[in-house]
């Protein structure tokens, strides 16, 4: 009797408890009606978070940090139960919207604090309809025709950039990391030969990258267990973009040390300073390499262009006619940025990040390969995987990384390309310059102020301010310009650099505090974003805009965001003083 009790108990624990909480398999309304309900309820429980247009907040509900300090996540951790029953599905989402307390809102115009874009409405569909059904792009069986979509964007984004769509092949991944490291990958097989892969590293294959190239590339020499004292760094130019002469000493040098060079990576478009290299110079030192050394096998090429990818919806772009009517100063930018851009079909492998700018949610990264035949390197013997690719045509999974992908990164992607196409990514972007060309102008008009990236025409602004009695000093009216000049090019300067270096992160901390008590702009920080002409490490706030909603009217940009610039760095001359 007990035996037949029990197993009654738990039919209705799933009848009652267990199966409200999934998707019916087949049609039933008022089972939509009840997911509909729950959708809804969530999207007030977190849209009621979010300020009214007067306030200008720019995260969502209160400024409460769970975790402040260190020892606040033993706390956290020492809370943390698991509740013996099934709790309500409202309570849970009420509770839980509780923890985007806090969060910085993406899409609100004040919300600068990195290269975070807000996810646009299509990419959160496609999210929330391979939440639904939860497709794995390992192969097609798991897939369904998500696979065939996955395909599909591989296929725009080759005609994007130049390569040839019936050659190319690309999967998505779990971060630019994630394409950067199935790059590595790719090219240390190429240079070592398959046989790698079974008896491991053995020489000391090189990796060059710039100077300001991602910090990814030391992960992924850690990872792969080539070592990180395996990269090279080299010299960059002004604006940030790699020195090719120094590349090429460094080339020549790798060889008379009998080192192989598996990779270079040509950085297209770096976080900070937006620096893109010339990737057409970068191939053609390659190509002069292998001819001079009679080589087997030419220096992978791979384009981190995880950002500036974008930048290739304007290849096709008539600069002459300028239809989309940017100002002259943006569509120069534009031209002068997609003049590099073009050169992406150069590359080997292109890694590319939607949830930069793609404007789709976290995360939906891919790598795009020139040549699929490349992969034959990496494929894996199907026996490995025995339960797996028995009636599927298309089987990623045989050479991924990963075994299960989530559809999501793909979906989220499509959906985005299909409903912006070449003109919506166009005026997001053309927006986006607008305003960082507008936010330099107005700083160039604030004597404490300096842009220190105004040769770069990213979306970022990155400057230094100074304490106003400097100006009383040096007795001049621009006088954060002229300090600034000869901090980066005298190297008696270098105190005073490292002493504003240190004002700079004064006046972010100061900026940090003002955005929850104030409503202040989400700024950040950077602790090196280019070295000086004698390589010490120059700091910078910036600016990184990348809402839809961002203004291009100076009054605006000088209220709600200079305003608290110049507050905060008198807040802290007021503290030094005191001191």
């Amino acid at each position: 009797m007990r035996e037949k009790k029990e197993r009654q108990k738990w039919k209705e624990i799933l009848q009652e408890k267990v199966q409200p909480a999934f998707l019916a398999p087949w049609q039933e309304e008022h089972k939509e009606e009840a997911f509909k309900e729950i959708v809804r309820e969530t999207l007030h429980n977190i849209n009621s978070l979010k300020g009214d247009k007067e306030e200008q907040k720019c995260f969502l509900g209160q400024a409460k940090y769970i975790i402040k300090e260190q020892n606040d996540i033993l706390k956290v951790k020492e809370k943390a139960q698991m509740p013996k029953e099934s709790t309500s599905m409202k309570e849970v989402m009420k509770e839980v919207a509780s923890y985007f307390n806090g969060m910085f809102n993406w899409v609100h115009p004040k919300a600068m604090f990195n290269v975070t874009p807000p996810a646009a409405i299509p990419s959160v569909m496609g999210n929330l309809m391979g939440s639904m059904f939860n497709p794995n792009l390992v192969e097609e069986e798991y897939s369904g025709n998500v696979a065939a979509l996955e395909v599909e964007v591989v296929g725009m984004i080759s005609k994007l950039v130049g390569y040839d769509p019936i050659h190319t092949i690309g999967h998505f991944t779990f971060g630019g990391t994630g394409a950067y490291l199935f790059a590595t990958k790719l090219a240390l097989t190429k240079c070592l030969g398959k046989e790698s892969r079974w008896e491991g590293i053995r020489k000391d294959p090189q990796i060059l990258v710039s100077k300001v190239g991602h910090y990814a590339v030391k992960n992924c020499t850690d990872w792969t267990g080539l070592g990180m004292n395996n990269v090279r760094a080299i010299d960059i130019h002004e604006d940030s973009s790699i020195n090719l002469d120094h590349l090429e000493e460094v080339m020549e040098k790798c060889y008379e040390e009998g080192k192989p060079i598996a990779m270079i990576v040509a950085t297209m478009g770096t976080t900070d300073a937006f620096g893109i290299d010339d990737l057409k110079g970068i191939s053609e030192i390659c190509d002069k390499f292998v001819k001079k050394h009679n080589l087997k096998n030419r220096p992978f090429i791979y384009a981190d262009a995880v950002i500036g990818w974008a930048w290739s919806v304007f290849n096709s772009y008539d600069f002459k006619e300028n239809p989309m009517e940017f100002s002259k100063d943006t569509l120069d930018a534009i031209e002068e940025c997609t003049q590099k851009i073009e050169y992406l079909h150069l590359a080997d492998a292109i890694g590319i990040d939607f949830h930069k700018t793609g404007f789709t949610s976290y995360n939906s990264s891919m790598i795009c390969l020139k040549e699929q035949t490349s992969l034959d390197l990496l494929i894996r013997d199907k026996n490995q995987m025995a339960y797996l690719y028995q009636f599927s045509a298309y089987t990623p999974g045989e050479y991924t990384l990963e075994c299960s992908r989530a559809g999501n990164y793909a979906l989220g992607a499509w959906c985005n390309l299909k409903y912006f196409g070449l003109e919506g990514y166009r005026a997001i972007l053309g927006n986006l310059i607008e305003s960082e060309k507008t936010l330099r102008k107005v700083i160039e008009k604030e004597s404490s102020m300096v842009c220190v990236n105004d040769k770069d025409h990213g979306l970022v602004t990155l400057f230094r301010v100074y304490p106003k009695n400097l100006g009383d000093t040096l007795g001049s009216k621009e006088f954060a310009k002229e300090q600034y000049d000869r901090e980066f090019k005298d190297p008696s300067y270098k105190e005073a650099l490292h002493k504003y270096n240190e004002y700079q992160f004064k006046v972010a901390d100061e900026l940090q505090k003002m955005l929850f008590k104030e409503n202040g702009p989400a700024l950040s920080f950077t602790s090196n974003f280019r070295v000086t002409s004698y390589k010490e490490p120059i700091a910078a706030i910036k600016a990184y805009p990348m809402s839809p909603y961002m203004t291009c009217a100076e009054e605006e940009l000088r209220e709600h965001i200079i305003s608290y610039i110049l507050k905060a760095a008198d807040r802290v001359d007021r503290q030094l003083q005191n001191r």
